[in-house]
């Protein structure tokens, strides 16, 4: 983007955040306040000069997917003018997520639909009507409808407040939101996602430094395709507003889709001690955890293992509670996976049990859960188990039984049914199947080629083309395995064992020069001097031979 360039110095057009505040000021507020520096939204038309101040600040958080903080902005509107429209319809829209998989509470279901119909109330020219009647599609029928229902109505009132006001920035931003949440997995066009992204462009080309720009063209380019597209926004969006949590989190998806790994670690660690700074209630918000899992996966593809191990001995002693929410669980239940999975260390993988059950209630979340068994019964079939490996696949049938029909958690079902075939190809491998084994595996390649990964992950636990890999290399048919190795890493560029794999079988079917690329890569990326991985040894013995 071309106007990205202009970013330094950001030029802030009708500023709705000022200077950011000092440090020791930030570390004694529980929200974020209008001080804080987070970009720039123009609005000068809601309750008057101080309450539009607020109200920008408020529409800016949730931009930035702050929720809690627009929450608490929102009620302060709220207190301030009663009467003001734009108070009742913020807090409304501060409990819909569109790209979260949360869901409101039956309590905040039926405030968020109290809130739309006292804004449409209060609704005093038309564009606050559309902006109303769009918030009461979300909510419309509190108990009888599932997310993905919801979110297509609130499309439709988007949709139609962006097409009867096509110059106001904030419709088409919403307009682009709900439009990217109600894109198909399956949709390898990405016909939305460039549509939503060209939207935010063109919104960075009148505001440079627009929230909303900025954090909806990152997701729109959230594919391996066109995640080149949105590197000027994911360099410079933490510019805008380096106190926010989440806008500091955000680069590294971008930098997760082109194997850009320091560059995560570099976001994600600044993302989480921004986050420590700010509770909900007095817990820990899901921004913390979030950082946490996209930074251990980016350590563990550079091989610094032991940094990724203390960040979950960091998890081991908090004593504070945390907020109930699926991005936390995500993250509590992929990290130790991903420890075990990701260093081949089968028998621990296959001892695996859920973290921290002091703290969260995990009977609350069946398809994080599964994350677990997933790796237990992969772990316990590469270490000879069987009776694990049942015990997993038994596990995630039940855990698939508990999700049953829910169209809000069709994504994660079958997420499920594509790891529970990965594990029960490794249990036919482990018992002298072969072909059943790869035949399984490959469908369940297929099958999650077919999909992508949610926001809420930096990637899957394991990709499973990289398994198939795995079993065409077990199976002694290296020139195959390098063929899935090198579809996986189209999907997910400079994974450590990927790159791993693929020089192998390389070096196994004689080919010299791709063995030679492949482990370079290798050790461009994997550059912790203390590693003790036998995959690192070998492929710098491998690079001495070749």
């Amino acid at each position: 983007m071309k106007t990205l360039l202009a970013l330094l110095p950001i030029i802030l057009l009708m500023v709705s955040c000022a200077e950011k505040t000092d440090e020791s000021s930030v570390e004694k507020s529980i929200y974020l306040t209008p001080d804080i520096l987070c970009g720039t939204v123009q609005f000068t038309d809601g309750c008057g000069e101080q309450m539009d101040t607020l109200i920008r600040f408020g529409i800016a958080l949730i931009h930035h997917m702050t929720y809690e903080d627009a929450e608490y902005t929102f009620d302060k509107v709220i207190a301030k003018d009663p009467d003001c429209f734009w108070g009742h319809w913020g807090k409304g829209m501060t409990f819909i997520h569109p790209l979260w998989p949360d869901e409101p509470t039956p309590e905040k279901m039926q405030l968020g639909w109290a809130l739309s119909q006292r804004a449409i109330a209060l609704a005093k020219n038309e564009k606050e009507k559309k902006y109303g009647e769009a918030l009461a599609a979300y909510y419309e029928n509190p108990t009888g409808r599932s997310k993905p229902e919801r979110l297509a109505t609130f499309h439709a009132g988007w949709k139609v407040a962006h097409e009867q006001q096509p110059d106001d920035i904030e419709a088409t931003l919403f307009y682009g939101l709900t439009k990217l949440s109600t894109a198909s997995p399956a949709d390898k066009t990405y016909a939305i996602q460039l549509e939503v992204g060209a939207l935010a462009e063109k919104v960075l080309e009148t505001i440079p430094d627009h929230p909303g720009g900025f954090h909806y063209a990152i997701h729109a380019y959230d594919i391996p395709a066109l995640a080149p597209k949105a590197l000027r926004v994911a360099e410079n969006y933490g510019k805008i507003a380096p106190e926010i949590p989440h806008a500091l989190h955000m680069p590294s998806h971008i930098f997760t889709r082109l194997g850009y790994w320091q560059e995560s670690i570099d976001w994600n660690n600044r993302s989480a001690a921004a986050a420590q700074k700010f509770t909900v209630d007095g817990k820990l918000s899901m921004h913390l955890f979030h950082a946490f899992d996209y930074v251990v996966y980016a350590y563990l593809q550079q091989a610094e293992d032991a940094k990724a191990e203390a960040v979950l001995n960091r998890l081991d002693t908090i004593t504070m509670s945390v907020l109930d929410n699926p991005a936390t669980m995500y993250a509590l239940a992929a990290m130790p996976a991903r420890m075990a999975l990701e260093r081949q260390r089968w028998n621990e993988a296959a001892q695996l049990t859920l973290m921290r059950p002091d703290l969260v209630a995990w009977e609350k979340y069946p398809a994080y859960e599964a994350i677990l068994h997933f790796a237990r019964g992969i772990g316990a079939a590469r270490s000879g188990k069987p009776d694990i490996v049942q015990d997993a696949l038994n596990r995630q049938d039940s855990l698939l039984a508990a999700i049953g029909d829910s169209k809000s958690l069709a994504y994660w079902a079958e997420q499920i049914r594509i790891q529970k075939m990965a594990v029960s190809a490794w249990q036919a491998f482990g018992q002298g199947k072969q072909k059943e084994a790869l035949e399984l595996m490959r469908m369940a390649a297929e099958k999650e080629a077919a999909t992508e990964k949610h926001p809420v992950s930096p990637g899957e636990i394991l990709p499973i083309t990289e398994l198939y890999g795995d079993m065409l290399l077990e199976a002694k048919k290296p020139a195959e395995a390098l063929v899935q190795y090198q579809k996986s890493l189209v999907r997910n560029p400079n994974r450590f064992n990927t790159l791993y794999g693929a020089g192998h079988a390389a070096e196994l079917s004689g080919d010299k020069n791709a063995a030679q690329k492949y482990f370079s890569d290798l050790l461009k990326v994997a550059h912790e001097e203390n590693s003790t991985r036998e995959r690192l040894s070998h492929a710098q013995k491998a690079m001495h031979s070749i």
